[in-house]
């Protein structure tokens, strides 16, 4: 899950695609006092809202639900006016239409709490699929949620193509020297290959660069930003599999700022084999076109880091175009 969690509580389902959590701070009540009413008006910009992606990544078929939740951050009593929560979402795809809403039954106002005490909150779950049907398409999506006096809030969600770990996938890099066409160990590296390809297919390589490289021995790309210590906001455990690092492995590499976990995105080519690393990084794929190109790419001048077998930044750009990602066909597809 993206973003804060540190309000969230187990909850109460009430309809199929909502569900209220309610807060169990010392002193909750459900009926408002004439205290609370009174203090209404003075303590509603103390509301704190917050809005955020169930999981990391959204597959297209799969719930598209977010969290929302209301917390009283004020000194006093603050009065719910009944939340029509379905209503404060809007959704507007990549070119800034906004997506048109399905008619979705009221919000369950019985299920919330009429008074929210100082550090007492509740919260819902909200599959936006069942509001937003075309949200299911592949794409970017600006998700917004406001209220009554309350200010608009915004996310960011992206869906993509499902990952299916039954299919057999190739990546293709695209740069100004030529592809670069990877095949994966599935099997072998599950974990890394399905990361490989969530990131490709979020458009996450399109555009980074090699940013180091051996002389004529191996070429890194994959950071966010082009420095080693970047990448995608997490690490990765390795996955020791026993496979050696030859001319075309493609391996998930560490550095001294990810200790013992690897990159979640920086990634190694190698031009020949590198014996020294072997067991010391997790080989998750390999070059079936383009080694030539990879090679090319590692000989390119560099600054600084002169000697032998020293990583460095080439003087120009290389960058990754897009790396696309599509199913492998089979043997005898291909010879049909």
């Amino acid at each position: 899950m993206t973003g804060s969690s540190r309000y969230r509580r187990p909850g109460l389902l009430f309809a199929a695609a909502l569900v209220v959590l309610v807060a169990s701070a010392p002193g909750f009540s459900q009926e408002p006092s004439k205290d609370a009413k009174d203090a209404k008006d003075a303590s509603k910009d103390k509301l704190y809202v917050h809005i955020e992606s169930r999981t990391r990544l959204t597959y297209t078929g799969d719930a598209n639900e977010v969290t929302i939740l209301f917390k009283n951050e004020g000194k006093e009593n603050w009065v719910n006016p009944g939340m029509e929560i379905e209503s404060g979402f809007q959704v507007f795809d990549n070119a800034g239409t906004k997506l048109e809403k399905a008619k979705a039954a009221p919000s369950n106002k019985e299920g919330q709490p009429k008074l929210l005490l100082p550090g007492s909150y509740f919260g819902a779950i909200v599959d936006l699929n069942t509001l937003f049907p075309k949200m299911t398409a592949l794409g970017t999506y600006k998700i917004t949620w406001s209220g009554p006096g309350i200010a608009e809030k915004t996310i960011m969600n992206r869906v993509i193509k499902k990952y299916d770990a039954a299919r057999d996938y190739q990546a293709v890099i695209e740069t100004e020297f030529g592809n670069i066409v990877l095949e994966f160990y599935k099997d072998l590296a599950p974990m890394h290959v399905k990361n490989f390809i969530d990131l490709a297919n979020q458009g996450f390589y399109d555009g980074k660069i090699f940013h180091r490289v051996i002389k004529g021995e191996a070429a890194f790309g994959g950071s966010a930003n082009g420095d080693e210590r970047s990448g995608p906001g997490y690490t990765l455990p390795p996955e020791p599999n026993g496979l050696k690092i030859l001319a075309g492995s493609v391996a998930q590499v560490r550095n001294s700022f990810t200790g013992q976990d690897e990159s979640g995105s920086i990634f190694m080519v190698a031009i020949t084999p590198q014996s020294d690393m072997d067991g010391r990084y997790t080989v998750f794929a390999r070059v079936v076109e383009g080694l030539e190109t990879s090679k090319t790419i590692s000989n390119l001048p560099t600054a600084g880091g002169a000697g032998s077998r020293v990583a460095a930044r080439p003087i120009r750009d290389v960058v990754m175009k897009k790396i696309d990602i599509r199913e492998k066909k089979s043997d005898k597809a291909s010879k049909s």
